[in-house]
């Protein structure tokens, strides 16, 4: 049998045809050689690789940041438990010293008042002339406006005026008023009953300075 080989080439070169690898067909371009790749396909195949890698980008961006965030919240929230410590520590301290206050208030209050009654008595003492004598006393009006009422016996008017007047030039002493008078026998004697009303008073110029318990109180 005879063969005739038609191809221009020659068979060599229909073996070396047959042994090159082919692209398919919607990898060619159309009115172009077999090895040019289509530029769209290109860009179909990159487009979704490079949309992966900005995906993967921004995952792990937000994981990022959501891990910042847990640490700032985690951080405001010790802050806040400790400025809440701090605040609570704060109104213990703002109420014992208001407790405090109140206490040297009382204290300086009772402190005040704790040589009026030795005064009152020592200038009614002193006062007091010759044949006259103290029955009672009693609390008209308490302090710190004190008031008494001075109960007394005397030999005779004199006496009460005498009282009086040694009353009204104490410093400790101010509003003497005599309330009444009237006669009466004490043991057979006559004598003159008096009642007089007598007002606790500061002196313009104490000798005993006062010192705020409490700096900064007037």
């Amino acid at each position: 049998m005879i063969e005739v080989n038609l191809h221009p080439a020659g068979p060599k070169a229909r073996r070396r045809r047959a042994t090159a690898p082919s692209l398919p067909t919607w990898m060619r371009r159309s009115g172009r050689g077999s090895d040019e790749r289509d530029p769209w396909t290109i860009v179909s195949l990159a487009v979704p690789a490079v949309a992966l890698l900005a995906i993967a980008g921004m995952w792990f961006a937000q994981r990022s940041r959501a891990a910042e965030l847990e640490a700032s919240i985690s951080e405001a929230v010790a802050d806040s438990t400790r400025l809440a410590d701090l605040r609570a520590l704060s109104d213990s301290l703002v109420a014992r010293e208001r407790t405090i206050r109140e206490r040297l208030a009382l204290v300086q209050g009772l402190d005040e008042g704790r040589f009026v009654w030795p005064h009152l008595l020592d200038e009614l003492s002193r006062a007091l002339p010759e044949y006259t004598w103290l029955t009672a006393i009693r609390v008209s009006e308490p302090l710190p406006d004190l008031r008494v009422q001075v109960d007394g016996l005397a030999a005779n008017p004199l006496a009460i005026t005498r009282f009086v007047r040694n009353l009204q030039e104490s410093p400790f002493v101010a509003g003497v008023t005599i309330v009444g008078s009237q006669q009466q026998l004490v043991d057979n004697v006559a004598a003159q009953a008096f009642k007089i009303l007598v007002r606790y008073a500061d002196p313009p110029e104490r000798s005993v300075q006062r010192v705020p318990v409490v700096p900064g109180d007037a």
